[in-house]
């Protein structure tokens, strides 16, 4: 076991969308850097102790953080010591879901949680969550079995661990979201926005929308967006796919006409050394939240389009092609 700690600020930037540049709030990974969309992934492993600490927040309203999935999260801070992360009320109403950080708080905020459990989760804003989330304030954990970077271990190179049938040559994260410009516009300068109007015109995997979605990890054209979601393997390799999304809609994502195996959901894996619940889909739904693990494996070279298949969401601002969208390059 070990202590994991990440810093997080909370901020203001601008992504680079096809045809837009578009404000949102992020986390940043220190005090000069931007923030990112999504936010930087934190990666530990089973067994370790993990510090989240929120350092400051430059919103004029406040922040905190909720991770789905993790047990028993703990906050600390200079004012109140520590106690167990709870929902925070005002005369009565519930303004929280958990302890949070104001403007002119003094920092930091730690929230503590034990990995217990390898897979792949959300961290999200839990204040306002119908805006902040939407206005970019999510990233991802993935929490990697004990024996995850030992060669000779069982759990080499496993999402799960052995027996799982998680076992992979080529990894890569694919986050999806949806993006209300109107949206992202009013709340950055302080505007009022009925939630009820909520009208998406962007799709998004990892902060970009394609064509963006294949260029290069940190592209200098896209400072708050560093990580691409173009994907290259060789024919016979075992592609593992982790997908989850931070967005506000449903989203079908296609294989681009391969066909993959679905080996977790939600960080359970369907498969153990006593039963094997995986099962073969073209294309899988993700609820708002929601996530799955798919290994994918190549058996002949050529170019493979993974896309929603929503072709609504397949558009940047009504021109096509665009949006939910990413490509898989196979070499023999």
């Amino acid at each position: 076991m070990a202590l994991v700690v990440r810093n997080l600020w909370v901020k203001r930037g601008t992504v680079s969308l096809p045809g837009k540049t578009v404000p949102f709030w992020g986390f940043a990974p220190s005090d000069t850097a931007l923030p990112r969309l999504p936010g930087p992934t934190i990666e530990v492993t089973v067994g370790d102790m993990v510090f989240v600490v929120l350092w400051s927040n430059e919103l004029s309203e406040r922040v905190s953080i909720v991770f789905p999935g993790q047990r028993s999260v703990w906050v600390m801070s200079g004012l109140w010591g520590v106690r167990k992360a709870s929902p925070q009320y005002e005369n009565g109403r519930m303004v929280s879901l958990t302890d949070f950080l104001d403007r002119s708080a003094p920092g930091p905020i730690a929230y503590v949680f034990n990995a217990t459990r390898p897979g792949v989760y959300l961290y999200e804003s839990g204040t306002s969550p119908e805006r902040q989330v939407q206005m970019g304030l999510y990233g991802v954990i993935l929490i990697r079995p004990q024996g995850y970077s030992t060669p000779t271990d069982p759990d080499y190179k496993t999402a799960y661990g052995a027996g799982t049938g998680s076992r992979f040559d080529v990894e890569k994260t694919l986050v999806l979201a949806d993006i209300d410009t109107l949206m992202h516009e009013a709340l950055a300068s302080g505007e009022a926005y009925n939630i009820l109007d909520y009208s998406p015109d962007y799709w998004v995997m990892n902060g970009r929308s394609c064509p963006d979605t294949v260029r290069s990890d940190r592209d200098p054209a896209m400072p708050s967006q560093p990580v691409g979601s173009s994907i290259a393997a060789r024919v016979g390799q075992r592609l593992l796919l982790r997908i989850i999304n931070a967005g506000f809609q449903n989203h079908t994502l296609h294989f681009g006409g391969l066909v993959g195996r679905v080996v977790a959901g939600d960080g359970y894996p369907l498969a153990t050394r006593a039963v094997d619940a995986s099962y073969e889909k073209t294309a899988i739904t993700l609820g708002s939240g929601q996530s799955f693990d798919v290994m994918v494996t190549p058996a002949g070279p050529g170019e493979f389009y993974l896309r929603d298949r929503d072709y609504n969401h397949l558009v940047n601002r009504d021109s096509f092609p665009g949006g939910m969208m990413t490509r898989l390059d196979v070499a023999p």
